[in-house]
């Protein structure tokens, strides 16, 4: 019953290789990728892949160009060929697009594999509350039009938060599937669940161990038997200093946890993994080369990007490093504002205040910006130097 927690990148490639109902098993989004997320795990950072090529054992090769905008950083697509022998050629494109405060509002999947033309394949569409991801819709290209099939519903609490999983059965959503996070500590634990008599069911369990940089230590999965959990597979990341050299898995066998898959990494001493491989442990003191979901991280340990296949290559660029025509980094204070907020930038020209919707609620040509008469919330906060240069902040009205 676990749900696959692929990207659409992953989705794109099983749509060609798998029946629909696999198809849709791994129709799921990386739900736990973004509970973390929520909880602070991980953070956004300029130093980003810029191409990556990995293999698998087969022998098909593959290779994705990433593409950022020149101004905000942001991912806007990902450009995948492969050679299977016969020379590179497309496979699939992931496209990106996002609202005025930098979320994503869609991820459109395209592949060539049939035809040798990009052809729609598979769209994720997010909604928001506030900065709060809420929903997210999947939805597959059929007879020349989009086709619902799962979604997403994302529910805040604290220390716990629950997504519900529906699935389309051509008229209504139906649910499906319950996964509740709760945090204590340094521990999340993700109890998944599943509908059965108009009641949920205990089907897994992942507890997630953090240390105190907010890294994933460890990973803990769990089968619910009977009327209690059992152990099934222990995932170990291993640190050394900012980045973790090798991550095992181990299977439980009833009595003792075994060897069953590592990966080991190379990194570029900033904490970008570069270099992955995947082994499987084929007994003694044997570990094969084998296909698997090769984890790089990046971006001095905040992000990762999955890639399968016996080993992956990426090369990173510092965005911060080729964009230079950004405005300076401004300073804005105090957070959260009652009256008015200070702006200290070099140059300052004027500053203008959104909604989270990017609806422009005022202008300012002042450092000091009067908020007075907005309502508590959330807003964004857009500053141009003289050479008409901006960069936007978000700030908080109390």
């Amino acid at each position: 019953m676990r749900k696959a927690f692929f990207t659409l990148a992953v989705i794109v490639m099983a749509f060609g290789n798998m029946g629909m109902a696999q198809q849709k098993f791994n129709l799921k989004s990386k739900a736990t990728q973004n509970v973390l997320k929520h909880y602070g795990v991980r953070d956004e950072s300029t130093i980003v892949p810029q191409i990556a090529y990995w293999e698998t054992t087969d022998g098909e090769k593959y290779r994705t160009v990433y593409t950022y905008d020149e101004y905000d950083y942001y991912l806007i697509e990902e450009f995948t060929k492969m050679d299977d022998g016969d020379g590179w050629m497309d496979y699939y494109m992931l496209s990106y697009e996002y609202d005025f405060a930098g979320n994503v509002l869609e991820i459109v999947a395209q592949a060539a594999w049939a035809t040798g033309v990009m052809q729609n394949v598979a769209r994720a569409s997010y909604t928001y509350d506030g900065f709060d991801l809420s929903e997210v819709v999947y939805q597959y290209w059929e007879n020349g039009d989009w086709e619902n099939d799962t979604k997403e519903v994302y529910t805040y609490n604290g220390d716990v938060t629950t997504v519900l999983y529906w699935d389309w059965n051509g008229n209504n959503w139906a649910s499906d599937e319950l996964y509740t996070y709760t945090r204590t500590g340094n521990i999340i634990e993700l109890v998944m669940q599943y509908m059965q008599g108009g009641a949920w069911q205990n089907d897994e369990r992942q507890v997630f161990t953090l240390d105190f940089n907010e890294r994933v230590t460890e990973i803990l999965d769990q089968d619910w038997v009977g009327t209690s959990w059992v152990n099934d597979e222990l995932t170990t990341y291993n640190y050394e200093g900012d980045v973790f050299p090798t991550k095992t898995v181990k299977e439980w066998d009833g009595t003792a946890w075994e060897d069953h898959v590592m990966f080991e990494y190379t990194h570029d001493g900033y904490g970008n993994a570069v270099t992955g491989l995947s082994l499987q442990f084929g007994g003694g003191n044997d570990w094969l080369s084998h296909d698997g979901d090769i984890e790089m991280v990046f971006g001095n340990g905040e992000k990762s990007n999955e890639y399968y296949g016996l080993w992956v290559s990426v090369e990173y660029v510092d965005l911060t490093g080729v964009n230079e025509i950004n405005a300076a980094n401004f300073v804005v204070y105090p957070v959260p504002a009652d009256k008015e907020v200070t702006i200290e930038v070099e140059g300052f020209q004027k500053a203008e205040v959104y909604s989270v919707t990017g609806q422009k609620l005022m202008e300012s040509l002042s450092e000091k910006v009067n908020v007075s008469s907005l309502s508590q919330g959330v807003y964004l906060l857009k500053v141009y130097d003289r050479e008409g240069n901006s960069q936007t902040q978000r700030i908080i009205v109390k």
